[in-house]
């Protein structure tokens, strides 16, 4: 497989990876500030926690700074997250210049992991730790934030497009195919 820049994608597989990201980057950096803003206004509870039932227990603004990563795993070691991060921002790049034209959800989806790893980046360099705020009391599920969620639905975008690239390559080697489209012909 051939190794194209990324200005030679098309202008369409261009404007899927950017829209997502632009647009989840600043869905998330926003609505951080606007969350903690809001919520650094409240008074505590009786656990001493800063938080806003919006659905409860279904949904629950709760403000958290997470100095870990994934779960809260590894306090205290930004230093990790932030070269992690800057490893899979060059992981997207490079899968954008392998691109293949006909791979639609990869440029979106790798449009969410980067909006999501600079999201969560920012925090990281600018506060020292990522300001998470969305909790789903009913089950306990740590608080997470806009930028984790474009990076989980990214995920599930790559699994389909691997079964949506199977299936094409399966379609167009099976034998009903080739026998559709007759036997190979000769130049004359």
């Amino acid at each position: 497989m051939r190794i194209r820049p990324f200005a030679a994608l098309g202008a369409v597989s261009r404007r899927a990876f950017w829209l997502p990201a632009v647009l989840a980057l600043a869905a998330d950096l926003v609505s951080k500030h606007f969350a903690f803003a809001f919520l650094s206004q409240l008074p505590p509870d009786a656990h001493g926690r800063l938080r806003h039932p919006v659905l409860e227990p279904l949904l629950v603004l709760q403000l958290e700074k997470n100095t870990g990563g994934v779960f809260g795993l590894l306090r205290g070691k930004g230093y990790l997250f932030i070269v992690l991060t800057l490893v899979a921002l060059g992981a997207v790049v490079w899968m954008l210049r392998k691109a293949e034209p006909g791979q639609r959800l990869l440029p979106v989806a790798l449009g969410l992991v980067a909006a999501g790893a600079v999201g969560n980046l920012v925090d990281r360099v600018w506060f020292g730790y990522v300001r998470d705020f969305l909790y789903v009391e009913i089950i306990n599920w740590p608080a997470f934030n806009i930028a984790d969620t474009c990076i989980c639905v990214a995920a599930g975008l790559l699994v389909l497009e691997i079964f949506r690239v199977e299936a094409k390559e399966k379609k167009g080697s099976s034998p009903e195919a080739i026998t559709r489209s007759g036997p190979p012909r000769r130049p004359r």
